[in-house]
């Protein structure tokens, strides 16, 4: 089965998960140690068992519920792709071609 790694950043990693457990998409949480200075988000491998496009919806999903969430995905040339305005199957089609994907949100839950 394809996996696919995601970066939650500030206070996008609850209620990412939810979204993902909602959804039904399969993940685990990577603890990954290093001796050198990293990007502080929590690392999930996210596993693709019901197809790229559960986890297309379940993203924009996420997204779609507060303007302060983005999802940035890098595929494999190395093109970054704000996961924004595309309907499921576009989102699917650009998550297919993922090495991963950063989820953001920019306000914690009392400021909205």
């Amino acid at each position: 089965m394809p996996k696919l790694r995601a970066t939650t950043f500030r206070e996008s990693h609850r209620s990412f998960t939810e979204a993902l457990d909602k959804h039904g998409v399969t993940y685990s949480r990577i603890i990954q140690l290093s001796e050198a200075p990293m990007a502080s988000g929590i690392l999930l491998e996210i596993t693709i068992t019901g197809g790229w496009g559960v986890l297309a919806v379940a993203c924009l999903a996420w997204a779609h519920a507060r303007k302060s969430r983005k999802i940035n995905v890098t595929t494999k040339d190395n093109k970054a792709i704000w996961l924004e305005g595309y309907s499921a199957d576009e989102a699917e089609k650009i998550l297919e071609s993922a090495k991963q994907f950063a989820v953001i949100d920019t306000k914690a839950d009392e400021e909205t």
